[in-house]
């Protein structure tokens, strides 16, 4: 049997929402580590393409805009076609591993083991063959946004240059926002027994949710929501001692940055879009308790928090603080 050769170029076709597109970076760093000469173009949508561009290990960069007309697919196709790709792993499961005439891709049909939606993109790899190694940490940011985050932190007259308490209150979706007022009390408890800054972040779009949720909080809080990119955002969280979000992609960079993360969870399923490790807590009520019902909805319309209690997230909050993973 003849041996099974390297491939010199790969593709990979990754998602659309920034989240989602943060939890297939692992298998990027799966395939660098496995093929470390090989050349990867990464397939992504416009919103996402942030998280990807800081990294060395990938060479190219293609957007796809699911909602461009018929020209600009056509466009988007001649940019795809200026290489030529010896494997493409579709994240999305799409006709272009056959458009780009790959001998080598992903399955088109696949029969998932994994509930975890970060776990299932390793597991396509798993499908093709290869054993997914012990990945290396995405790089989502690089020396000019430390500096131009420290800059922005000093100008904020914020004195310390890590160790913050990060609370994110927005999410994409109004239905993943746990209430203002529930982030409110933990964030004023943790002012109280911590000497630390709390720094409230996220989008341009969430800059109304941080404020509504920094009202009448002591001097230490401050709203840095829409002052930071994405990468600037990245390196903020990976120095963070703390860092509290809803179901949303500043959770998943959280994780993926090494922070230690309390991921706050309602109407989704924390099975598939949490995380596990010692730098994680799932913070979650019991929905069996709760009379809302929501099981009888489809999960595009569930929006409840079961009763989830700010004491419920401090108790996360001191186990993870306890256990000092935290940047110092």
């Amino acid at each position: 049997m003849k041996p099974v050769k390297e491939p010199g170029s790969i593709l990979v076709v990754t998602l659309s929402n920034i989240g989602d597109v943060v939890m297939t970076t692992p298998v990027i760093m799966a395939l660098r580590m496995r093929f470390p000469e090989a050349r990867i173009t990464v397939v992504v949508g416009p919103k996402a393409k942030p998280v990807l561009e800081k990294s060395k290990a990938i060479q190219r960069i293609v957007v796809y805009d699911k909602k461009a007309d018929l020209w600009g697919k056509w466009e988007f196709l001649l940019e795809l076609w200026k290489d030529r790709y010896d494997m493409v792993v579709d994240l999305r499961n799409t006709a272009i591993p056959f458009l780009v005439l790959a001998p080598r891709r992903s399955p088109l049909f696949r029969k998932y083991k994994k509930i975890n939606m970060r776990e299932r993109h390793l597991e396509v790899l798993s499908m093709m063959g290869m054993q997914a190694p012990e990945t290396a940490p995405f790089r989502f940011f690089d020396e000019a946004d430390e500096i131009s985050l420290l800059k922005k932190i000093e100008e904020a007259g914020i004195g310390e240059k890590s160790g913050w308490i990060l609370v994110a209150p927005g999410a994409a979706s109004e239905r993943k926002r746990w209430p203002a007022g529930s982030f409110r009390e933990v964030i004023r408890e943790l002012a109280v027994k911590t000497s630390k800054d709390v720094l409230l972040i996220g989008s341009k779009e969430e800059r109304a949710i941080a404020e509504e949720t920094a009202k009448g909080m002591p001097a230490r809080v401050r709203v840095l929501a829409g002052e930071t990119s994405l990468s600037e955002t990245a390196f903020l969280l990976s120095r963070a001692a703390l860092v509290i979000a809803n179901d949303s992609a500043i959770m998943h960079l959280g994780y993926e940055t090494g922070a230690s993360t309390v991921g706050i969870f309602g109407p989704t399923d924390h099975k598939k879009y949490g995380h596990k490790g010692p730098k994680f807590r799932v913070a979650i009520a019991d929905e069996d308790a709760c009379g809302c019902n929501s099981h009888l909805l489809p999960y595009s319309e569930r929006s409840c928090f079961h009763g989830l209690s700010p004491e419920q997230v401090l108790r996360s909050c001191a186990q993870l603080m306890q256990q000092g993973t935290g940047a110092q």
